[in-house]
């Protein structure tokens, strides 16, 4: 029973919803290229974004500042070192052509952004205008990072350039 009304939810989804299908990043590079280029920027800036908010917790333990505020900041390292390891595997995926990592990163990106926008609404009372702007043009970024992705996934099935398992040497 379960399998046909799932089937059927899908159906109707499928049918209904239509996702662009890209066959280019920002319209000029090649898309495995842009991904590739897109994972390595977004490694090194939540890198450095960990780097910098785990010395700013330091700094306000070391002068005893801020209590309130490190759960919150215990939490934001957490996320970007989730983060950090989960896009490492998305440039493996996408050097190795594997196509269940990179689906397996599709759905973290999709469940992290969605759950990374509603975290900042849900602090949205601290934030200015400007900061409201920079959060609604992530959620953007991501969006079109997760069209991007999946076009390359559907691309890849379709060329038959698709690896699911290790090749033996």
């Amino acid at each position: 029973m379960s399998a046909t009304v799932e089937s059927t939810w899908k159906s109707k989804i499928s049918n209904n919803i239509e996702i662009p299908n890209l066959s280019r990043c920002c319209f000029c590079v090649p898309l495995r290229r842009g991904l590739v280029a897109f994972a390595y920027a977004n490694l090194v800036l939540t890198l450095v974004v960990c780097g910098i908010l785990s010395y700013y917790i330091s700094y306000l333990r070391l002068h005893g500042l801020g209590a309130a505020e490190f759960p919150r900041l215990v939490a934001d390292t957490a996320a970007l070192v989730i983060e950090t390891v989960m896009t490492i595997v998305f440039i493996v995926a996408l050097h190795k052509k594997h196509v269940t990592l990179m689906k397996i990163y599709l759905h973290f990106e999709i469940v992290f952004s969605f759950v990374g926008f509603l975290y900042s609404l849900a602090f949205l009372t601290n934030e200015t205008a400007s900061e409201l702007f920079l959060i609604l043009f992530q959620l953007t970024l991501q969006i079109y990072l997760a069209i991007l992705i999946w076009s390359l996934i559907l691309k890849m099935q379709r060329d038959g350039t698709v690896k699911y398992v290790r090749e033996d040497a």
